[in-house]
């Protein structure tokens, strides 16, 4: 029975949807309100994560911004079939982030990020009619990049930062073919990943600066995962061992991304950014099992690349306060016919608002909130792919964001 082990597959493959899916959001609350445009963003310490060229433009001052997130997804469901409409719980997902960056002094400068960008949560009624397809699904995922950067000159700077990823995976969901509902799968698993972060960042006037940086790519080597069945019925309980385990390998794509910066006045800024995001390392994802009858299954994906597009301003309104608004696009590389439950992706239209307050000379309150629309997508039967599990019908999702922090500087 190959069902068990496939369902698997969408609680994994998930960790790899960067682009639409289940990213938690740009990474700070001032990158928030400002759409998420920030790779020609200097002076501010996120550039360790956004562009580690950036990270040179920096004066001698300590510079360290702290905040937690949150995003919230609320989707329903329409069955084709019953037309029985299910909407999902409404779990909010906590993330956080930490920057810093210092200057050392001859032209290098170093920074730290500690960041959460990838993490979902998705939790449909336990009785639905997708149950045999997902019940839960989550990722969470930690990523640690210490960073350097160098100015070549006053206008022009280099970094690099080496980029740890840990992340965690789970999934349940029921054994349909029994008729109990409580026979179930649990899968789990956990792996570490290591890649880099590059940039360059300069200014061809006061007033016009760009970046560019590429983040690589990533593979999660899941080795300790289990996947464990309850409640099976005896005269099965030889094909489903109550505790088994399971292997796998998860891409995480690379981004290249280029940005452009604007002073338009002296209180105002203008930020746009374009990110591409290579999707072709997730054609397939293998799951390898060692007490199983099914010692391998295999899951096509053909994802295609996918674009964003970010646009953000920031006018500092008097000394003391700064108000943004951001606006993104954000296409999904997910095709209809693998739409499914676990975290159903479409392009994303989004708008954000944020602000900073000065609540001492040297320390800030940010905040920001995005608010996000996806597109809606229809599930359908793929023919070709008889062994994928799925349920037919038309999904449509909103997602809200918002951030808090603190911003110093010593």
């Amino acid at each position: 029975m190959r069902l068990p082990y496939i369902s698997a597959f969408f609680c994994l493959l998930t960790s790899a949807a960067v682009a639409g899916g289940f990213e938690t959001g740009p990474q700070g609350a001032r990158l928030l309100g400002l759409g998420g445009a920030a790779t020609a963003l200097a002076y501010h310490p996120a550039a360790a994560f956004y562009n580690p060229g950036a990270l040179g433009m920096r004066d001698s001052l300590l510079r360290i911004s702290v905040g937690g997130m949150a995003q919230a997804r609320r989707t329903s469901f329409l069955s084709t079939n019953t037309r029985r409409k299910t909407f999902q719980d409404m779990t909010p997902v906590p993330s956080g982030y930490l920057f810093a960056s210092r200057y050392l002094g001859k032209g290098i400068s170093a920074g730290l990020s500690v960041t959460t960008p990838f993490a979902y949560d998705t939790s449909w009624p336990l009785s639905w009619e997708g149950r045999s397809v997902v019940q839960q699904s989550s990722l969470y995922t930690v990523q640690v990049q210490p960073t350097v950067a160098y100015a070549i000159s006053e206008n022009f700077g280099v970094g690099a930062g080496a980029v740890f990823t840990h992340g965690r995976v789970r999934q349940l969901r029921a054994l349909g073919q029994f008729g109990a509902f409580n026979a179930d799968a649990e899968y789990k698993g956990s792996a570490n990943a290591m890649g880099f972060n590059v940039g360059i960042y300069g200014r061809s006037s006061e007033d016009l600066s760009f970046g560019i940086s590429y983040r690589s790519g990533m593979r999660l080597q899941v080795k300790d995962g289990t996947a464990t069945f309850r409640n099976v019925p005896e005269t099965d309980a030889g094909r489903f061992t109550s505790s088994n385990h399971m292997e796998t390998d998860v891409y995480l794509p690379g981004t290249l991304s280029v940005g452009l910066a604007n002073r338009i006045t002296p209180k105002l800024n203008l930020l746009f950014d374009f990110t591409l995001t290579n999707w072709t390392k997730t054609d397939s994802v293998t799951f390898r099992f060692a007490n199983s009858q099914a010692a391998r299954a295999s899951q096509p994906r053909r994802y295609e690349d996918a674009m964003a597009f970010k646009i953000g301003a920031e006018y500092q309104l008097d000394p003391k306060t700064a108000l943004r608004v951001g606006v993104l696009y954000d296409e999904s590389p997910l095709r209809d016919e693998y739409v499914a439950p676990d975290l159903p992706d479409g392009n994303k239209l989004a708008g954000s608002l944020g602000c900073s307050f000065a609540m001492a000379p040297k320390v800030n309150l940010d905040l920001a909130y995005q608010f996000g629309v996806l597109a809606t997508r229809t599930a359908r039967d793929n023919q070709a792919q008889e062994q994928t599990a799925n349920i037919i019908g038309t999904y449509r999702t909103f997602v809200h964001t918002a951030a808090v922090g603190l911003s110093y500087s010593f």
